[in-house]
């Protein structure tokens, strides 16, 4: 077992960065920049972009203000796409709730009725969500599951949707029956959206939205899950590993077609020209072999401002 680490005062650090040939401009600024953002969450989190080799010395002519643009590309690129996948979640909750209440029911005990959703196939997940929302029923954090449960005796879908977190939302989509999915998939209406296809979309937009929300380094982030092939994936003409796209599936580049289908068009060429802009501020300040890397590890193709097509 490795020791633990060891506590380092802020001009420790700098000295080990120093041996580790990280160049230090300023030392004087380098130090209020740890004190503003931290070690670990600055150096540590986006070192290794920057490094011959994971425990080696950093790249030839690596400066430290580097790594600390590309923390905050990183925070910068956590709060947009947070923004924008907050605008679907929005959505898909208002959809949601707008079919199950047009063709299961409108009342509290249709919600809770486990013969209402794909019962048969997805029962312990059922019962997990169920469970979920009788616990915010009987202890509710909000001010309007409160209000209706004293004013009506019950929360009809469409309150209660709305203090359901996207993981939920996302479940909740999954086992949901047919014609609810479908019902939702093809009232997005911006662009022909499938059912089968909304399914891969959501857990993914929910794994991201999660690291956006908890300041975890997005760029390089990867989820297991994965969305389906999309037309927009033919369209740039992505190359593949055997039968599997190698970017755009499980990466932040995945998002970006997530959005592409999900957000309305005006919305989407908006946040297009604002992630360009973002990108091409901080990039300029980067290396050309770590711009690389870093749109590498995100998974966005040379050709990605083609996406709006």
């Amino acid at each position: 077992m490795d020791s633990p680490k060891r506590f380092y005062t802020y001009e420790q650090q700098i000295e080990h960065l120093k041996s580790k040939d990280l160049i230090i401009d300023d030392e004087s600024k380098a130090v209020e920049y740890l004190k503003q953002y931290s070690y670990y969450a600055c150096v540590s989190a986006y070192k290794d972009i920057f490094k011959v080799s994971r425990n080696g010395n950093y790249k030839h002519g690596i400066r430290f203000n580097h790594i600390r643009m590309l923390y905050m590309l990183d925070r910068a690129l956590r709060d947009i796409f947070l923004h924008h996948i907050m605008l679907v979640e929005t959505q898909i909750k208002s959809l949601y709730s707008y079919a199950f209440c047009d063709l299961v029911g409108d009342r509290q005990k249709d919600y809770l009725n486990a013969n209402n959703y794909n019962y048969a196939v997805y029962q312990a997940s059922v019962n997990k969500f169920l469970a979920i929302v009788q616990e915010e029923l009987r202890l509710p954090k909000s001010e309007y599951v409160r209000y209706n449960l004293k004013t009506y005796g019950e929360v009809p879908p469409w309150v209660l949707i709305h203090v359901l977190t996207f993981g939920n939302i996302s479940h909740m989509y999954t086992f949901s029956l047919q014609r609810v999915q479908n019902r939702v998939a093809k009232d997005i209406g911006v662009r022909e959206v499938f059912r089968k296809q909304l399914l891969s979309m959501l857990p993914v937009l929910t794994d991201f939205r999660n690291v956006c929300a908890h300041g975890e380094r997005l760029y390089s982030y990867k989820t297991r899950k994965m969305i389906d092939d999309m037309p927009a994936h033919e369209v740039l003409n992505l190359s593949k590993k055997g039968d599997t796209y190698s970017c755009g599936k499980n990466d932040l580049f995945a998002v970006m077609i997530c959005l592409r289908y999900l957000l309305p068009m005006v919305e989407f060429r908006a946040f297009t020209i604002g992630l360009s802009r973002l990108l091409d501020s901080h990039f300029e300040a980067l290396p050309a072999e770590i711009v690389m890397d870093v749109k590498k590890s995100m998974g966005f193709p040379e050709n990605w401002h083609n996406i709006i097509y």
